[in-house]
Formats: C-alpha cells, sequence, structure tokens
C-alpha cells in the first residue's frame, strides 16, 4: 500500500477548501463585500420550470427543465425517470461474486474489508481511480485512544435527546442508537487496522459549546501530523488494502449505472451494470449489492428538489463530476445510487435532507465556529445569539442579505475570552497541541491572516471599518454602544447568549473584523434505509438484496448536519456501519 504525499495533500485542501470562498476571502482583506454578495446571490433566473401536460407549479429558481414530466398527474423531475435499460447484447463482461460494493471511499472500503474478513466472497468497484476521501473526523462512543488520553465516556442520555430534538424527532432511532452502541467495536478494530498499515492515529479538538463531545479520532501519515480534520485518505488506503489481503477484489474508473432487479422491479436487486472508462459495460452479479457512492450535490435537479434552501449559495449551472476529487465546495458527486434506487422503486428517506454547511471561523476561539462576540449583517443590524458553531451560523445566513455577516471586536477579546472560561483552538488541532496564547492570536489578528488565508481587516476608526464593510457608520456606533452596554449589565437582554461571550468592545479601537459567510460542502442522506442499511420502498417494505452505506444513507439526520457530534457521519454512517454491513452479509444475516 501507498500511503502518498499526493493522497495527504487531497485530504489536506479540505482545510484549504473550508477556509476560503471566492469573493469572501478577498473580500475579508479588502474590505469589498461585493464580491461575496455577487457570489452568494448567483442563482439561476430563468423564471420559472417548463412541464409537459396542461398543469402547471409554482415558479422556482432553477433552470428550465429541472421538471419534466407530468403525464400521469404527478410531476416528475429530469433524475427521476430512468434511462432506457442497457441492453445485453451491449454488455461486454459479466462479473459474479457473492457480495458487490459500489464506492470506493471509507464505507465502501470498509464493507469491503469487514466482508473479507469474515471469509465472504467481495468485488467492490468504484468510479474512482484509487481509494477515495477527504476530511478526517470520526466519531465513535468510545475507544482506545480516548481511553489513553484519560476522558470519561460521553453521557448519551441528555446529549441524544437534545440531538434528536433538533432533528425534530424525525430521524430513524434505531439507526443512531445501533450505530453509537457499536461504534466502540468498530472504531478499535479501524484503529487496529490502520495503525498495522503505519498510519498514526489522533484525537482532534472540535467545539465544546454544544455540550457533547469535544473530540473525534483523526489520522495522518506515517511522518505525523498535528494538524486533524484532514488525513482521511490514509485510513482509506489502509482499509482498501487490508480488504485486498483478505481476497477482496477491487476494480478503479467504473461508473454504476443501472440497477437489475427481478419480476419487473418488484423482486430481489441481483446485479448492477457499470461503465468502463472506454465506454464498454460490464454487468456485477452478486447476491447482495451494496452501494456506498456519496452525496448527490453535483446533480442541481436534485439540490433543488431535496434541499432547495442551498441554491442561493451553489446556484444552479452545472457541475463537471470529477471522482477523484479529495474536497470541493459545494459538492462532488451526482447522487448515482441514490438515482439507481430510485429507478428500481425505492423511496426516499421519512426525514427532511439535511445539508452539511459550514461558515467562516475567523475570530473564533473554537475549531469549527464563528466569532461569539457581536455579529452584524450587511443592514448594520446585530441579527442573532453568536454562541452557536459554524453550521448553525450559516443556516441562519441563508435568512440574511447576501448571506454574508462582519464579526466584530477589539485587541481585548483574545485575553477576555480567557478570563470568562474559553481556551483558544483552532480547526486543525489535536489534543497534543496546547492552547493558542492570547497575545498570538492578536499577533494573528494585525497580521491580517489565520494560516494561509487572508482572513482579517484591522481598522483604526468605525468610519474607516465601516467603509470597509459597507456598514453604515452611524448604526454601527450605536450597535457598538448598545452591546457595551449588555457587556456592563453581563446580560444580553436582546439575544440571550451565553454571557461567557459579552466581551467589551474597546470604542477608542483599533478594531478587527472578520467576514461570515454561509458555504455549502455537500449533503447526507438519501434512499429510504432502516438500521440494517437495508433500502426500503414507500411502504417501508426491505427491497431484497439491495444496501446502501455511508453518506447517502438515508433517514440518519435531518434540518441540519449540525458538527455537535464531530465526525458522526464517517465515524457511524461509514466506519461503525460498513463495518457491521460487511460482518452480516458475511454471516448471510438477512437472507430468508
Amino acid at each position: 500500500m501507498a500511503l502518498t504525499r499526493r493522497s495527504f495533500l487531497a485530504g489536506a485542501a479540505m482545510a484549504a477548501g473550508l477556509g476560503t470562498s471566492a469573493g469572501a476571502a478577498l473580500a475579508a482583506t479588502s474590505g469589498d463585500t461585493s464580491g461575496a454578495m455577487d457570489a452568494a446571490k448567483k442563482v439561476g433566473t430563468s423564471g420559472g420550470a417548463t412541464v409537459t401536460g396542461e398543469t402547471d407549479i409554482h415558479q422556482r429558481p432553477y433552470a428550465d427543465d429541472y421538471v419534466v414530466d407530468i403525464s400521469k398527474g404527478v410531476p416528475k423531475w429530469s433524475f427521476e425517470v430512468p434511462p432506457a435499460p442497457i441492453k445485453d447484447d451491449d454488455i461486454a463482461e459479466t462479473i459474479t461474486d457473492d457480495i458487490i460494493v459500489i464506492g470506493g471511499g471509507m464505507s465502501g472500503f470498509m464493507t469491503a474489508a469487514s466482508a473479507a474478513e469474515q471469509g465472504a466472497s467481495v468485488t467492490l468497484f468504484t468510479a474512482s481511480s484509487t481509494p477515495i476521501s477527504r476530511g478526517g473526523s470520526n466519531f465513535s462512543a468510545y475507544n482506545k485512544v480516548i481511553e489513553e488520553y484519560g476522558i470519561k465516556r460521553l453521557d448519551p442520555v441528555p446529549f441524544f435527546w437534545r440531538e434528536e430534538k433538533a432533528a425534530s424527532f424525525s430521524i430513524d432511532q434505531q439507526m443512531w442508537m445501533r450505530g453509537y452502541n457499536n461504534s466502540e467495536e468498530a472504531m478499535n478494530w479501524t484503529i487496529d487496522l490502520v495503525r498495522d498499515k503505519g498510519v498514526e492515529v489522533h484525537l482532534e479538538r472540535d467545539n465544546i459549546n454544544e455540550g457533547g463531545p469535544d473530540y473525534a479520532i483523526g489520522f495522518s501519515g506515517p511522518e505525523g501530523s498535528d494538524s486533524a480534520s484532514t488525513g482521511q485518505q490514509f485510513a482509506v488506503e489502509a482499509v482498501a488494502a487490508f480488504a485486498q489481503e483478505h481476497g477482496a477484489k477491487v476494480i478503479y474508473d467504473t461508473v454504476a449505472k443501472q440497477l437489475i432487479r427481478e419480476d419487473d422491479n418488484t423482486g430481489a436487486v441481483t446485479g448492477v451494470i457499470a461503465q468502463r472508462a472506454d465506454g464498454s459495460y460490464v454487468r456485477f452479479n452478486g447476491r447482495s449489492i451494496v452501494m456506498a457512492t456519496g452525496g448527490f450535490c453535483a446533480d442541481k435537479n436534485m439540490v433543488a428538489k431535496y434541499i432547495p434552501q442551498v441554491i442561493p449559495l451553489v446556484g444552479t449551472d452545472p457541475v463537471d463530476v470529477d471522482y477523484n476529487t479529495g474536497f470541493a465546495l459545494t459538492g462532488i458527486y451526482p447522487g448515482d445510487g441514490q438515482k439507481m434506487g430510485l429507478w428500481v422503486g425505492a423511496a426516499w428517506q421519512h426525514c427532511s435532507t439535511a445539508p452539511i454547511m459550514q461558515s467562516s471561523w475567523y475570530g473564533s476561539n473554537e475549531p469549527l465556529g464563528f466569532h461569539q462576540g457581536l455579529n452584524v449583517n450587511m443592514r448594520t443590524e446585530r441579527y442573532q445569539r453568536e454562541d452557536m458553531t459554524g453550521p448553525y451560523s450559516a443556516n441562519h445566513l441563508l435568512s440574511q442579505p447576501g448571506h454574508v455577516a462582519w464579526g466584530i471586536w477589539t485587541a481585548n477579546y483574545a485575553q477576555d475570552v480567557v478570563d470568562n472560561g474559553h481556551e483558544w483552538y483552532f480547526f486543525g488541532k489535536t489534543y497534543d497541541v496546547p492552547p493558542a496564547d492570547p497575545a498570538d492570536v492578536v499577533a494573528m489578528w494585525d497580521a491580517g491572516t489565520q494560516g494561509d488565508h487572508p482572513s482579517y481587516l484591522k481598522c483604526d476608526t468605525l468610519d474607516e471599518l465601516a467603509e470597509k464593510t459597507g456598514l453604515d457608520a452611524t448604526k454601527l456606533a450605536a450597535v457598538i454602544r448598545r452591546y457595551n452596554e449588555l457587556v456592563e449589565k453581563g446580560v444580553d437582554e436582546d439575544f440571550h447568549k451565553d454571557p461567557t461571550y459579552l466581551v467589551r468592545i474597546d470604542e477608542s479601537g483599533p478594531f478587527y473584523a472578520a467576514q461570515d459567510y454561509a458555504m455549502f460542502m455537500s449533503t447526507v442522506g438519501g434512499l429510504n434505509t432502516n438500521c440494517n442499511m437495508q433500502v426500503m420502498d414507500a411502504n417501508d417494505t426491505v427491497i431484497p438484496g439491495l444496501y446502501n452505506v455511508g453518506q447517502m444513507t438515508g433517514n440518519m439526520y435531518a434540518n441540519n448536519y449540525n458538527f455537535a457530534i464531530p465526525g458522526n457521519c464517517y465515524g457511524i454512517n461509514c466506519i461503525t456501519y460498513g463495518y457491521l454491513l460487511g460482518r452480516d452479509l458475511a454471516a448471510n444475516r438477512f437472507d430468508d
């Protein structure tokens, strides 16, 4: 197995990608918000969708061909219309195995590795040219690394009640709890596996203000690294090597096109037809077909139907799909598995589909938050309680002008936050890295950058700050006076945030500012799925032989993927459920 520098950089691109946004980072340096405002407002403006037949629908901000068929009285989106079946005469090769896994990311290779270890015969094929992954945070309820650091077990009772409430109790609680209850075993298995391959395992730091775990498992290469959240590529390559060592066959550069369901889409799924890079078709037959194809955000039709709130952030222009991309804002994959499942009778998940969003975290003392002092929108109004993580901040920005805002503070904020009981930890740090010194934090603000990214404005006067941010100078002075009144009282009478984040702004300056902007990263969810990773129809009837795992698993997340459990998708959807599904399929658990 080659744990390459290229592979590491592919994962590390996440950190760079999250740190910048087209126009927004430039605006944060120059004070010109027009770039970020224009980018945020870029929306399709075709004037509504064109449909066939006589029934009309409300106008929507996406391209004309997004709704294409109402011949049976129900509007259909273009992605819902099955393509013509690929003819048997066009199939150049047939490969048969017990278990067929579609997708070469963490969840696909975890499934293949777990099943192969138990002696099952497995073939995995993937559209990518190598094992591919991105990011790097992985949650489990407990594991040997957490124990090594002497951290106590998380009490799941209050925390999961809070998380289920945040999802409106619409998620599948059986799925959540099966994942949580088995995550320690699955993670310890994974830790042993990757360490045996020379991959280092570390404990990442995360936010503390969500009341849950402020840690996650991360990975780095043999040379070591103190950067968290970027090393998943090392792990997926290790798991892929383990799978092959135990007999799993792996085929690259092969894109799944159509599932094969017997008895006119009423029986079992027994195969999948895929297309190789040379254009030829290959049919894979198996008793178990596992889809692990990732998200669907590269298909703007699917985005417009299932998470329309993010269309203002991503627009409606088509996306060129590159299955080898390590990380890209606005998403990567076109929902291959979700669409194939729909075409053979699978239903969409019961709960709302959750986007993965993030905001900039410049000026924040936590890895995935924004500045938690004073936030001002482009109407020069304080508009929220600021003690929230980035995903929640991004979600709220969808209702603000241009989807951007500004955090504003003065140099005393760095020390005052520490005096109020908090510490400074930035994105990409592990438990082996001490908190930043407040003096170093101020020096970073003075330099105008965080890492390699232009991030901060420094202005001697409020008038200068107002000019560079595009805010109203008179209103800004009034907002700061009111905020300082609340600081003196020690109570946020306007928004009632945690008073430890009430820090006085020195009205004599100099002033610092950083732009907060909403970023859409990816999707989680898709087909109707039960806690065994079996795909189901609209009546919750299992479709025999068909499974999905990983990012595309339905019924796990609703409303918003909030990062309150750092690395929950990787740790539960990919690692834990991949491990459990592979083991279950190897034992023929679901055979009647």
